[in-house]
């Protein structure tokens, strides 16, 4: 099944909230958490990164264009 909602997760807490609210009303599968990495972040949104993979229980898809 394709995913109905796509959230866009910048790095930041109201991105975090929001994409877990979209995940808490839609559903897991329901959704893809997307970041647009500019590789020119704060090594520290990585780390923001992986406790948001947590505890969204999914895999924040990462793009780029570099």
């Amino acid at each position: 099944m394709e995913n109905k909602v796509i959230a866009w997760w910048s790095g930041g807490i109201t991105s975090a909230v929001t994409c877990k609210i979209c995940i808490d009303i839609y559903g897991l599968s329901e959704v893809r958490v997307i970041f647009i990495d500019t590789k020119n972040e704060d090594e520290d949104t990585y780390r923001f990164k992986k406790d948001c993979e947590k505890w969204y229980g999914k895999e924040i898809e990462t793009i780029t264009g570099i």
